[in-house]
C-alpha cells in the first residue's frame, strides 16, 4: 500500500458514520499514511450526516458529534486541496471519461499528487480504474 493516498468523501464518511466492515476497511486503509483530500469533502460528509438524521432517523446529537470529529479529521489529518485549483483538470476528466465533475475533482487530485485515489464508490472505481490508480476499499 502506498504511503500517500487521496481519500474521497466516501472513505472519510465510512470512518465516522458507518459501522462494521466498511468502517474497519477504511481504518485499515488510512492507517499510518499521508492523507490528502479536497475542501469539497467537508460539504460531502456534511451531506452524509444530514441524511443519516433525516432519512435514517439516527440521533441528531450523536451524528453532529461525529460530523464535528469528521471535519476535524479532514482539517488536521489530511492535506487539503482547494477544489477550485483542480477545476480545469476535473472538467477534462469529466468530459473525456463521462464521470461526474465532483468525482473528477478527486481524480484530478490523485493525478496531481501522483497518489492513488481510495474510494468506496464502486461505480467510480469501475469507470476510472482503467486509466487511473483508483482503489476500492
Amino acid at each position: 500500500m502506498p504511503d500517500r493516498l487521496v481519500l474521497d468523501s466516501s472513505v472519510i464518511a465510512a470512518l465516522f458514520f458507518f459501522h462494521g466492515s466498511s468502517s474497519e476497511r477504511a481504518d485499515d486503509a488510512v492507517a499510518e499514511k499521508d492523507l490528502i483530500t479536497l475542501d469539497l469533502a467537508i460539504a460531502e460528509v456534511g451531506n452524509v450526516a444530514s441524511k443519516r438524521v433525516v432519512h435514517f432517523k439516527e440521533d441528531r446529537e450523536l451524528t453532529d458529534l461525529a460530523l464535528q470529529r469528521c471535519i476535524a479529521f479532514i482539517l488536521e489529518a489530511c492535506d487539503l486541496i482547494a477544489a477550485r485549483d483542480l477545476a480545469k483538470d476535473a472538467f477534462r476528466i469529466s468530459v473525456n471519461d463521462g464521470i461526474p465533475f465532483y468525482d473528477s475533482l478527486f481524480l484530478a487530485a490523485s493525478e496531481r499528487e501522483k497518489a492513488p485515489l481510495m474510494t468506496m464508490d464502486r461505480r467510480l472505481c469501475k469507470k476510472a480504474k482503467e486509466k487511473r490508480d483508483v482503489r476500492m476499499i
